[in-house]
């Protein structure tokens, strides 16, 4: 049977982590990464205005042996990294609690951070992170090779290599919150970069309009839903108070004061009606021409998504993205 998407966080909740002392740091961008520009490469970089920056916090670390750390790309100052809720993107630094530990210039790309989320989504999808085969550093790494053609250095991704090696010592260090997340078991980074540059140029030409905003905020009051094993915490309020890098999902704070790591798929902003995956609903007060041809039409449930506030529904053979407010559920006393 399936776990619940929570875990408790007592361990990692003085995040961020302490300063890493002088000689360790990197004083040069060029001196942290691997360039993997050849002469074949398409030169990303011409006619380049758009700053690459990468950001670092050190998690944790095993004195002698490794470190642990949450990286992510900027572009033009905004923060793009990889969570369990997908790829994000946030001016704040709120995956570094506004404080990274490292914050390194790479010099400038042709590229836009909308680029860079165009050709990145259908890799790194919401529900596929994992801490040690699928992270933030994956992602990172992915990203500086497409902007820059460099790759993330090997002292950013030391401990993850460890613990594929080695998974019940990470779960000891992690105290227990690392859970293997069997989507992300055939991964590769080298596929993920094999095929964006077999796509070359074709993400420049048809990039949104708009990035990807982040999910939730610091402060924001949610309600919790669809835990399992758990059940008790199920209708409960509570309040987002951060970011957890470390399994990359959000943190809430409880009524009873606990603070928990859930994943974003067991949250509802607190305003919006409450649905869960399954649930049966008729459409009901759309304005528009199309939208009217809906109204009283019946379909399930197939996901919230944060991202744009509306429940993607199946209705017949159709998928919509519709708020909830043109959304009442179907009982057996509705008529």
């Amino acid at each position: 049977m399936a776990q619940d998407h929570l875990v408790s966080v007592e361990g990692f909740r003085g995040f961020p982590a302490p300063q890493v002392p002088a000689d360790d740091r990197c004083t040069m961008g060029n001196q942290c990464l691997r360039t993997t520009a050849s002469a074949q490469d398409e030169d990303v970089t011409s006619m380049a205005v758009n700053r690459v920056e990468l950001a670092a916090s050190e998690l944790f670390s095993l004195p002698g042996v490794a470190k642990a750390y949450h990286t992510s790309v900027l572009v033009n100052g905004e923060e793009y990294f990889f969570s369990d809720s997908g790829i994000v993107s946030d001016r704040m630094l709120t995956s570094h609690q506004g404080t990274p530990t490292e914050r390194l210039d790479l010099g400038y790309s042709s590229r836009t951070g909308i680029h860079l989320l165009r050709a990145m989504q259908e890799h790194f999808q919401p529900m596929t992170y994992d801490l040690i085969r699928k992270n933030c550093n994956s992602f990172s790494d992915c990203a500086l090779h497409f902007l820059v053609k460099k790759r993330l250095d090997k002292k950013f991704t030391k401990m993850e290599r460890l613990g594929m090696c080695n998974v019940g010592l990470l779960k000891q260090v992690t105290n227990g919150m690392y859970t293997p997340n069997e989507v992300a078991a055939n991964f590769q980074v080298e596929a993920v970069i094999a095929d964006l540059d077999a796509k070359g140029d074709r993400f420049l030409g048809s990039a949104p309009e708009t990035n990807q905003k982040l999910p939730l905020s610091i402060g924001m009051r949610v309600i919790i839903m669809d835990l399992n094993h758990t059940k008790e915490l199920n209708g409960q309020q509570a309040e987002i108070v951060r970011y957890n890098p470390v399994n990359g999902r959000w943190e809430a704070k409880l009524p009873s004061g606990e603070i928990k790591a859930i994943r974003i798929e067991n949250l509802r902003p607190e305003k919006e009606l409450a649905l869960s995956v399954g649930d049966l609903v008729r459409v009901h007060g759309l304005q528009s021409e199309s939208g009217k041809l809906l109204n009283g039409l019946e379909g399930e449930v197939i996901r919230y998504v944060h991202e744009s506030s509306r429940y993607e529904v199946s209705i017949g053979s159709d998928v919509k993205a519709l708020r909830s407010e043109n959304l009442k559920p179907v009982t057996n006393s509705t008529s």
